[in-house]
C-alpha cells in the first residue's frame, strides 16, 4: 500500500480508501460480513474509511466491528444530510446545513463511534447557497474548536467546491472524479493552490462500464466507457483496474475511496493499485479517446 500526504492536514493516508456507503444498508446484526471486509481493509494497509450520517448503519457497523482498532486509521464522516430511523423502522432523510443542525449530528457520530474526536468532518454535499451564505463553517469550526473533529471538510462538487475552496477554510476537499468525469481536474487544480487534501468519491464512476448492457439511466457514459477502456488501448486489464489505476497516477488525488460489500472485488481493487501506474501510452490513448468522445457529444 501506498500513502500520500493529505494536503495541510498532513496526515498520511491510503492511495486506496475505503468508501462505507455501501455497507450502510446492512443491519448491525447482520454485519459479520462486513465485518470481516473492514478488517481485512485494515490489515492490506487501508488507513482512510469514509462514512456519514445519512449512510444508514454505516458508522455503527464501523464502530462495532472496527471501533477497538481506531488507532490504525483515520475516519471522516459528514453531516448536513443525514437519515434518522423512525419508530415504524422508516428512514426518513434530513438536508439541513446550519450551525444548529450538525451540531447534533456530530454528536450523535462521537456516540456512535465511541470516540471524543473525528478526524474529518465535512459538509455532505450541500448547495451553493449553503456555503456562501449560510453557517454551517461555522458549526465546524465550533466543533473544531471544542476538540470533537481534528479537521474541516466538504464534499462538493462544480461552483459549489469552487466556492468552498474560494473561502479558504476547509481543509479538504471530496468531489467526483473518474475517466469518465475528467473535468474536476480543473477544480482539483484549484483546491491544491491552497494545499487542500483530495478525497476521490466515484472514483470508478460507480462500475457502469462492467454492465454487460446499458440502462436508460446509463446509456452514453456506458458507450463512452467502452471507447475509452477498450481493449485495444488497456489489453487484458479489466475496466474497473485500468479506471482506478488512471485515477491513481494524478499525485493530486490523494485517496480514492472505493466502496464495496464484496470482499472478492476489494481484493481485485486493492491488487490493481498495487500493480501502480499505467504507461504513459496508455495514459495518452485514454486522454485522446477521452477528448474524442466529449468532442463527438457536443457536435
Amino acid at each position: 500500500m501506498q500513502y500520500r500526504r493529505l494536503g495541510r492536514t498532513e496526515l498520511e493516508v491510503s492511495e486506496l480508501g475505503f468508501g462505507a456507503w455501501h455497507i450502510g444498508w446492512t443491519p448491525p446484526e447482520e454485519g459479520d460480513a462486513v465485518g470481516r471486509l473492514l478488517n481485512r481493509a485494515l490489515d492490506a494497509g487501508v488507513n482512510f474509511i469514509d462514512s456519514s450520517a445519512a449512510y444508514r448503519w454505516s458508522e455503527e457497523l464501523i464502530a462495532k466491528y472496527i471501533g477497538h482498532r481506531q488507532d490504525e486509521f483515520y475516519f471522516a464522516t459528514k453531516c448536513g444530510s443525514g437519515r434518522v430511523q423512525q419508530p415504524d423502522g422508516e428512514w426518513v432523510q434530513t438536508l439541513d446545513y446550519s450551525a444548529k443542525a450538525i451540531e447534533p449530528q456530530i454528536d450523535r457520530s462521537l456516540q456512535r463511534l465511541n470516540t471524543d474526536c473525528i478526524d474529518i468532518m465535512q459538509l455532505h454535499s450541500p448547495k451553493y447557497d449553503d456555503v456562501a451564505f449560510g453557517d454551517g463553517l461555522e458549526g465546524l469550526k465550533k466543533a473544531q474548536k471544542a476538540g470533537k473533529v481534528r479537521f474541516i471538510s466538504i464534499s462538493a462538487d462544480g461552483d459549489t467546491a469552487l466556492k468552498a475552496i474560494e473561502i479558504g477554510e476547509y481543509d479538504t476537499l471530496q468531489l467526483t472524479y473518474n475517466v469518465l468525469q475528467q473535468e474536476p481536474a480543473e477544480v482539483i487544480a484549484a483546491a491544491r493552490e491552497k494545499d487542500m487534501g483530495i478525497i476521490i468519491k466515484g472514483p470508478i464512476a460507480n462500475a457502469i462500464f462492467e454492465q454487460s448492457h446499458p440502462d436508460e439511466n446509463n446509456a452514453k457514459a456506458w458507450y463512452n466507457a467502452r471507447k475509452i477502456l477498450s481493449p485495444e488501448v488497456i489489453g487484458d486489464m479489466s475496466r474497473v483496474e485500468a479506471s482506478l489505476r488512471w485515477l491513481l497516477c494524478n499525485p493530486d488525488v490523494h485517496t480514492a475511496i472505493v466502496g464495496t460489500t464484496n470482499i472478492d472485488h476489494f481484493e481485485d481493487n486493492l491488487a490493481g493499485t498495487e500493480r501502480g501506474r499505467l504507461s504513459d501510452e496508455i495514459l495518452s490513448e485514454i486522454r485522446r479517446r477521452y477528448e474524442q468522445v466529449m468532442a463527438d457529444s457536443t457536435e
